[in-house]
């Protein structure tokens, strides 16, 4: 409840009714950057940056340098399920999303941030747990992207999407999601990097090798510099290999990845070890060595977990190598763990 209080007060020989308000104000929004909470009103919002008022002054905010905002009045089941979705845990984000009753949301920015993690959680989960993906593709589509192309969730479901496109096969539509009409037209170069490899990734799956060692000689030819590039150039390295490796050229992929294993650091990049193990694994298949082949992937299976795609394609190659040494055992826990873990991969509906 507001008080409101009258003043008289003299200025110049003329009374001055001042009107003094007293009470709770509303709810501040927050946007997080690195760890500096920033606290106002966003009151615009691109795929590029949104606009937060603090007390009268206008701050634009570039969204690559934010991690995360919260909004004043957002339900508290929002909140929660934001921090679920830090946390890789989609499916109790999704259970707190279905909580929330729409008809009480007045906010439009609020009302877009559910619209964005329900599609955005399904999208994950098919990738992963399972589900069908082509209706995750179609609800983050229509409910979201298309619905919101001013949010600034933009890239992220740009993103997601070309993954969901890439995981059902349709690695045309993936590249639209990659390109400059999506992620690829950030106006960051990490941003347009990611997408590069994105797309070079597909076009490996795609079998259009020569399109794929194009897009990743672009990053590794870029002149940015700085811990994700260099990291994204690793990736690229390990992508240009795998191409030289379908097209004849093992030896010289090999060379290529086993001088990037020997240079990087694991701890570091945990994620790169496992696409360079994966790339080495199917440079030995080309020259039918299973056995090599076989401890390759097996690295990444033991070791490297923390990409899940890399390890589903692991242990799809592992099921058939195994059974190929007499050890259907091990084979079976390689189909058991792809199937329980990575149900909705690409790599488990190849098998």
């Amino acid at each position: 409840m507001f008080r409101h209080k009258w003043s008289v007060l003299p200025a110049g020989g003329i009374a001055l009714a001042v009107l003094l308000v007293t009470g709770s104000l509303p709810a501040q929004d927050t946007v997080t950057i690195g760890t500096k909470l920033n606290r106002g009103a966003v009151t615009e919002m691109s795929p590029a940056e949104i606009t937060l008022d603090m007390a009268g002054v206008a701050r634009k905010i570039a969204v690559n340098e934010i991690a995360k905002i919260a909004f004043g009045e957002e339900p508290t089941e929002l909140t929660a399920a934001r921090n679920a979705v830090g946390q890789k845990n989609y499916r109790n984000a999704l259970d707190l999303l279905d909580k929330i009753d729409a008809a009480k949301v007045e906010k439009d920015f609020i009302k877009q941030d559910i619209a964005f993690y329900k599609a955005y959680c399904q999208g994950k989960l098919a990738l992963t747990e399972g589900g069908n993906k082509n209706d995750a593709a179609s609800n983050l589509y229509s409910k979201f992207y298309n619905l919101f192309p001013n949010n600034y969730h933009f890239y992220e479901a740009a993103e997601l999407l070309g993954d969901l496109a890439v995981a059902t096969g349709k690695y045309d539509a993936a590249t639209k999601f990659y390109g400059d009409t999506g992620l690829g037209g950030a106006p960051w170069p990490e941003y347009k990097l990611r997408a590069a490899l994105a797309s070079g990734r597909a076009a490996v799956l795609a079998g259009k090798y020569d399109d794929a060692q194009k897009s990743f000689e672009t990053i590794v030819a870029s002149d940015q510099a700085g811990a994700e590039v260099n990291s994204l150039k690793s990736h690229a390295t390990v992508g240009k290999a795998l191409c030289l490796a379908k097209t004849g050229k093992a030896d010289e992929a090999i060379s290529i990845l086993n001088d990037i294993i020997k240079k990087s650091d694991p701890q570091i990049d945990g994620k790169l070890f496992a696409r360079a193990y994966n790339a080495l694994g199917n440079c030995y298949l080309e020259q039918k060595k299973p056995k090599e082949a076989l401890m390759a992937f097996l690295e990444t299976d033991l070791l490297f977990v923390s990409d899940s795609d890399a390890h589903a394609e692991a242990l799809s190659h592992l099921a058939p190598l195994w059974d190929e040494r007499g050890q259907s055992d091990r084979a079976t826990d390689a189909r058991n763990k792809l199937r329980d873990r990575y149900s909705g991969s690409i790599w488990a509906a190849a098998k």
